[in-house]
């Protein structure tokens, strides 16, 4: 009996991510009169089953792998990324003028940045241009931001489009910080959406140094839209879980090669 009736709160579950695209644990408790452990083991079920994912606090709909979630990006490789975001602010100096890109690692550069102001590390004077609503929500209680114009992403919650490239060809940056939804030692980097690449590339055009944020699950992995060859960006900066192999072939390569962990950084966010 009660594998028949988990099995229809499983399909009740499902219609629910059909309209609604995500559940928490603490909504479907009170939709479905399940307990707690019952629906951590329906949730379970249905990622097993692909037919769904499981967040932070709860589920929600299963997606096509040439989808971008940033609520999905966001709950993956979460140490690494802080690890990441740390290291990369320790490159940056007070009087830069820097470029951030969008994306859930460079959330995480954002994040320290505004740590680092608050310790009086750097300056709340630093000037920031970013297409990122999340690093503008960050960061401009802290320091200076310009938010670059263009059109709304909202899956990736950033600005992208000929008006964010025209208004960054206004600007020449010291350090940009850019993310990647892939990377190969053939292609180079590269995004699942052609405008958040062309915005990627424009601002790697504007700067004396580039620096891509990429967690080292991503690498090896193409996404669909190149928007730099591996050599015409100054650094990688990854984690720790890189594999010798591919630290071998970065050898091989003019990009730098950083890799960011616990040993070299002073604090986690």
């Amino acid at each position: 009996m009660a594998k028949k009736r988990n099995t229809e709160a499983e399909q009740s579950i499902l219609n629910y991510l059909a309209a609604n695209q995500k559940l928490s644990t603490k909504d479907a408790i009170s939709l479905f009169h399940l307990s707690e452990s019952t629906i951590r083991r329906i949730f379970i079920n249905l990622e097993k089953e692909k037919k769904a994912v499981r967040t932070f606090g709860g589920i929600m709909a299963a997606v096509p792998d040439n989808y971008y979630s940033y609520d999905l990006t966001s709950q993956k490789m979460q140490k690494e990324k802080a690890l990441i975001g740390n290291y990369a602010a320790g490159l940056i100096h007070s009087s830069d003028f820097i470029y951030i890109d969008c994306g859930s690692t460079t959330e995480y550069l954002a994040r320290a940045i505004a740590q680092a102001i608050q310790q009086n590390v750097l300056s709340g004077k630093l000037n920031i241009v970013t297409n990122s609503l999340v690093n503008l929500e960050i960061l401009n209680s802290c320091c200076n931001v310009i938010l670059t114009g263009g059109t709304m992403n909202e899956e990736r919650r950033s600005l992208t489009g000929s008006l964010g490239i025209s208004f960054l060809s206004n600007f020449h940056f010291s350090k940009a910080f850019l993310g990647a939804d892939g990377m190969t030692f053939e292609s180079g980097f590269s995004s699942d959406n052609i405008h958040t690449s062309h915005l990627s590339r424009a601002a790697l055009l504007q700067t004396n140094y580039s620096y891509v944020l990429l967690d080292s699950s991503k690498i090896g992995c193409p996404s669909y839209v190149n928007y730099a060859e591996l050599d015409e960006v100054t650094a990688l900066i990854t984690d720790s879980r890189i594999s010798e192999p591919a630290v071998k072939n970065f050898a091989n390569h003019k990009i730098q090669l950083h890799i960011a962990s616990t040993a070299n950084n002073k604090q986690l966010v």
